[in-house]
């Protein structure tokens, strides 16, 4: 069984990720790839590590694959390249676009990294359709009420895929993060709090959680297709000011994510250690990891306390100003 890292994982999980790769068929080391491209962003970093057994601790620095040829590909929609974007190697096994390039809404890209040693990589992304929220509602909410849950409608997102449309919900705090941890952990919601280990956590680990995926069982769309979804309250981690992101996946990112929920019941933290995921889906040739895409767009919400707590229980006014 080999370890899979991925420590540039987005917005998209509370925790980062580490994996068993028990379906590879055999044990020796893979490369690792790590790349999450925004729609609408600047071209992001790529990350090339080595996995690790199981019982091995990793090391950045000592599982960084160096001096490999990184491009990545934009296609056309017969699959010939129309532009390419090299990569160079910044700080061990990070490369960095050379040229500032911004990923395109409903484009397909291609990796292609050849390392050292000869070890060939490729891996494909087309890139979800932008959207925008349109309307948001209860953007002022009590935390784990039944109803007036805040509520968001985006517009259709345009795809040629036959697929149906698959989002992630994140909520960030807004709080004051250089304040002292144990401030911080006062304004946890419940569900989190009782996660929380001072000794074994960062409190940074909870500032974005996510509703893991959703899809059309757990939204609804108008006559004109627009999709309106609730915030589940599982993605709020501390009460107050929260930066809610709607995020549509591909395929890739949709894969990795399932994943994880395939093989945690009972939700985040739940089945599996923090951050551990075996036989982890994923779409690279001659390696491992993720080379997937996203498009995003986000609101401001305030999340309150129930009013069952009394004022000295109610941790918002610790945590936040």
């Amino acid at each position: 069984m080999r370890r899979l890292v991925f420590p540039l994982l987005p917005v998209l999980f509370a925790a980062g990720l580490i994996g068993c790769d028990t379906t590879a068929p055999t044990p020796e080391t893979q490369v690792v790839v790590e790349a999450y491209l925004q729609g609408g962003a600047a071209m992001p970093p790529i990350r090339l590590t080595r996995s690790v057994g199981t019982n091995e601790a990793y090391v950045a620095s000592e599982t960084a694959v160096r001096g490999a040829t990184v491009e990545v590909h934009r296609l056309s929609d017969g699959g010939t390249p129309t532009e390419t974007i090299g990569f160079t190697e910044q700080e061990p096994g990070l490369y960095r676009p050379d040229t500032s390039s911004r990923v395109r809404p409903r484009a397909t890209y291609e990796l292609s990294v050849t390392t050292p040693d000869g070890t060939d990589l490729s891996a494909t992304t087309t890139v979800p359709d932008t959207i925008s929220i349109v309307d948001a509602t209860n953007t002022t909410a009590v935390h784990g009420a039944p109803t007036r849950q805040p509520s968001f409608t985006i517009t259709p997102p345009a795809s040629d895929r036959e697929q149906q449309a698959v989002l992630v919900i994140t909520a960030t705090s807004l709080a004051d993060f250089g304040r002292p941890a144990s401030q911080l952990a006062r304004g946890l919601t419940p569900f989190y709090a009782d996660l929380y280990t001072p000794d074994e956590d960062s409190i940074r680990t909870y500032r974005t959680t996510s509703s893991g995926v959703r899809n059309e069982a757990n939204f609804t769309r108008d006559a004109n297709g627009r999709i309106t979804t609730d915030l589940p309250w599982i993605s709020v981690a501390f009460y107050g000011p929260n930066e809610i992101g709607v995020h549509v996946i591909d395929d890739n990112l949709f894969n990795l994510i399932r994943s994880q929920q395939a093989q945690s019941p009972g939700g985040p933290g739940g089945g599996l250690g923090p951050g551990e995921i075996p036989n982890v889906i994923e779409d690279v040739e001659g390696g491992t990891g993720v080379f997937a895409s996203y498009v995003k767009a986000t609101r401001d919400v305030t999340i309150q306390c129930p009013p069952s707590l009394a004022p000295d229980e109610c941790p918002a006014f610790a945590a936040f100003p």
